[in-house]
C-alpha cells in the first residue's frame, strides 16, 4: 500500500513539473482559425499571426507573454487560400499568400511603425519548375524550385515584399539514382521512395528534436547559419549532399559512401543518415546487423558503432521502446534482436539533438501511416486546403510533435560525448517528451501552436468554451 501511495505522489508530482501555464490571454477565436508564429530572441518577443475566413489578426507579444501590441486586417481574396511563408526585417513583417494556380503571390504587410496593413502583388511563372521547398531562414523566405528534366534550382528570395530569382546550375555535378546509375537531379528527387512522395524534401529545424518520422525520410534540408544542407539518401550506398550558401549562392556537392554491409541473397540494405553539430552520421542495416558510422564533411571517419542481433548493445541508455500509434500505447522489447529485426522491416531513422555538451542520439524506425489515415497524411504533406504550408516554422514544429500518431515506432536512446564516446546513464526525458505526452491529452484545446524561446519549449491553444488562449512552458 505503502508503495501504491508513494508511486502515486510521484505521478502526481511529475504531471505537476512536467509543464507550467505561463500566461493566459482573454481572446476569441472565430472557427477554422490558424496560426503560426515569429520569435525574435534578439528583441525578446513573440509574434502570433491567427487566420480566419475573414481575418488575419497579429499579436504581440513581449518575454513574458504580455500583449504589447495587434493589428488586424482582412483576410485576401479567396484565390489565395495558403500562406506559404513570412519575411520580416525591423518592426515589418509579411505574410506570403499564394494561390492553386501558382503563378501570383500576395504580400501582406503588417507594420507596427506605422501600425498599418499593405497587400502587394507578386507575379511569378512556375510553369517549366516544380517547387521542392519552401523555408524561411534568417527571416528571408525562399522557394527553391527544380526545372523538370534538369539538374538546376531556382530560388526566389522573398524579402521586404520584392522577389529576386537565383539560379544554380548542377549540370555538371553527378549524381546517382536508386539503382546506382547517373542521373540528373530532377530525377533523384522526382520519384517516390514508398515513405516520401516525390519532390518532396523533409526539412530539419533545432526549433525541437527532430522526431524519427522526419528523419526517416531520404531527402532533408538543414540549416546551418546561412546555408542549407541538401541530403539524399535514395541510393543506398551514398548520401549526397548540396551546400548551399544563401549569403552569395555558390554551393559544394558531395558524396559520402555508406558503411559496407554484406548479407545474404535475401537482405535488402538500407540506409539513411542525418546531421548534427558539423557531423554526417550514416546508418546501414540488413536482416541481421546495423551499423552507424561518425563522419565529418570530408568523409573522415571519427567512430563507427555496430549492432548484431542476439548480442546486447554497449551504447544504448534506454530500453528498447515500442509506440504503437500514440506516446500513451507503448510497450518495452526486452531482446536486442527485436529492434534491429523490427528497424529493418520498417523505415530506418536517426535523430540527434545536442545540449549541454552531450549529444543525444535516437535510432530507430518508422512504419508508415497506419489505416490509411488520410488527414495525418495531408497533414504531412501539405496537400491541398491546409491552410498554413510546412514552410511556417511553427507548422513544423506541430506537424514534428504529431508525427508519431497512427505509426508503429520502435527505438533507443543513447547518449555520446563530443568526439562520440558513449556516456553511461539514463536518458533523461526533454521538454519535448513531455509536450508530446501533454499534447495528447489536451484535447480541450485548439488552434496548437509550439516554439522555442530562450531555450524552452512553449505550447500554445486556444479553449474556445472559456474564450481563452494558453501559452504552457516545457522544460528539459
Amino acid at each position: 500500500m505503502k508503495k501504491l501511495i508513494v508511486i502515486f505522489i510521484c505521478l502526481i508530482s511529475f504531471k505537476s513539473i512536467s509543464q507550467e501555464l505561463v500566461k493566459t490571454l482573454p481572446l476569441k477565436f472565430a472557427k477554422n482559425t490558424d496560426v503560426f508564429q515569429v520569435v525574435e530572441e534578439d528583441k525578446k518577443q513573440t509574434l502570433l499571426f491567427f487566420s480566419d475566413k475573414k481575418n488575419v489578426r497579429t499579436i504581440r507579444l513581449n518575454e513574458t507573454f504580455d500583449i504589447t501590441d495587434s493589428i488586424t486586417t482582412s483576410r485576401p481574396e479567396k484565390q489565395y487560400d495558403d500562406i506559404v511563408g513570412y519575411s520580416a526585417s525591423n518592426n515589418s513583417y509579411f505574410t506570403y499568400w499564394m494561390g492553386s494556380n501558382n503563378k501570383e503571390i500576395l504580400a501582406q504587410n503588417f507594420n507596427f511603425e506605422t501600425h498599418s496593413t499593405v497587400n502587394k502583388l507578386l507575379t511569378i511563372d512556375f510553369e517549366k519548375e516544380k517547387t521542392i521547398k519552401k523555408i524561411t531562414v534568417n527571416n528571408i523566405f525562399y522557394i527553391i524550385n527544380i526545372v523538370k528534366n534538369t539538374s538546376i534550382l531556382n530560388l526566389y528570395v522573398f524579402k521586404e515584399g520584392t522577389i529576386v530569382k537565383k539560379s544554380i546550375d548542377l549540370t555538371e555535378k553527378t549524381f546517382l539514382d536508386s539503382e546506382n546509375k547517373k542521373a540528373t537531379l530532377w530525377k533523384v528527387l522526382n520519384t517516390s521512395t514508398g515513405f516520401e512522395p516525390a519532390l518532396f524534401i523533409q526539412n530539419i529545424s533545432n526549433d525541437s528534436p527532430p522526431s524519427l518520422t522526419f528523419s526517416a525520410n531520404k531527402r532533408k534540408v538543414y540549416t546551418t547559419e546561412n546555408s542549407l544542407i541538401f541530403t539524399i539518401d535514395t541510393n543506398p550506398n551514398f548520401t549526397q549532399t548540396i551546400t548551399v550558401d544563401l549569403s552569395n549562392f555558390s554551393f559544394l556537392t558531395k558524396a559520402h559512401s555508406t558503411p559496407l554491409l554484406v548479407g545474404t541473397e535475401y537482405d535488402v540494405n538500407n540506409s539513411n543518415s542525418f546531421i548534427i553539430n558539423d557531423r554526417i552520421i550514416q546508418t546501414k542495416i540488413i536482416s541481421s546487423k546495423m551499423i552507424i558510422c561518425i563522419k565529418d564533411f570530408f568523409g573522415t571517419e571519427i567512430k563507427r558503432l555496430e549492432m548484431e542481433v542476439d548480442a546486447d548493445i554497449p551504447f544504448k541508455n534506454s530500453e528498447i521502446i515500442q509506440e504503437n500509434g500514440s506516446v500513451k500505447n507503448t510497450r518495452i522489447l526486452d531482446k536486442s534482436n527485436q529492434l534491429i529485426r523490427k528497424i529493418y522491416n520498417l523505415n530506418p531513422s536517426l535523430s540527434g539533438y545536442f545540449d549541454n555538451n552531450t549529444i543525444y542520439l535516437t535510432i530507430g524506425g518508422v512504419s508508415l501511416v497506419q489505416n490509411n489515415n488520410a488527414a495525418m497524411y495531408g497533414a504531412m504533406f501539405g496537400m491541398a486546403g491546409v491552410l498554413i504550408a510546412a514552410a511556417i516554422s511553427s507548422n513544423y514544429s506541430m506537424q514534428n510533435l504529431n508525427s508519431y500518431k497512427n505509426r508503429k515506432v520502435v527505438y533507443i536512446n543513447c547518449m555520446f560525448d563530443k568526439n562520440f564516446d558513449h556516456i553511461s546513464g539514463v536518458a533523461k526525458k526533454f521538454a519535448f517528451d513531455k509536450l508530446r505526452e501533454f499534447e495528447e491529452g489536451s484535447t480541450e484545446l485548439s488552434i496548437k501552436t509550439v516554439f522555442k524561446s530562450n531555450n524552452a519549449l512553449f505550447f500554445g491553444g486556444a479553449n474556445n468554451k472559456t474564450n481563452e488562449y494558453k501559452i504552457y512552458k516545457f522544460q528539459d
